[in-house]
């Protein structure tokens, strides 16, 4: 009876899509490139990059092509890897990193980055945006530091039909 409340509520429903879209590993070409993503939410994500590259909104992406240290830092994180480099047409450049659930530790990874690196602008992809508690929280601290945060949710609806966002069968 409890499900069946939560479910008609919405909030199983939530954590299906987490779920069923974190940490299950995909190997893929997208754009003639065989990536690892280490998630369906990061492969679905690359789909939607390569759908702008062909439409020529960006000239290029790359899938965690670079690593930035913190040195000094003695707690974790002490490094990091964004997921993607999305390089204008313009020739300049910037990061993003896609969450399919805003923890404590991003924020203190994009708070590093603006502290070790400020010339480096970081967007947050977010699977879904919280409206209430901690995940709305999180977001606005995060605002601080980020060049924007996305709700991915709403472009992978209106993309639908356009961009293949189907998981490959060998995953």
């Amino acid at each position: 009876m409890y499900n069946q409340i939560i479910e008609r509520m919405g909030f199983e429903k939530n954590k299906r899509i987490v779920k069923t879209m974190n940490n299950q590993r995909v190997t893929a070409v997208v754009g003639g490139k065989k990536c690892y993503f280490r998630s369906i939410f990061e492969f679905r994500w690359a789909r939607y990059l390569q759908f702008l590259k062909e439409s020529g909104i960006i000239k290029d992406w790359r899938y965690e092509s670079d690593v930035f240290n913190f040195i000094g830092e003695t707690t974790s994180p002490v490094m990091y890897r964004p997921d993607f480099f999305i390089l204008e047409n313009n020739c300049k450049g910037y990061y993003q990193e896609c969450k399919g659930y805003h923890d404590g530790q991003t924020n203190t990874k994009l708070k590093r980055m603006q502290k070790h690196f400020p010339e480096i602008q970081i967007e947050l992809v977010l699977m879904r945006f919280e409206s209430k508690g901690k995940g709305a929280a999180r977001r606005q601290i995060a605002s601080k530091y980020a060049r924007r945060i996305i709700d991915a949710s709403i472009i992978f609806s209106q993309t639908k039909g356009v961009v293949n966002y189907d998981v490959p069968l060998e995953c």
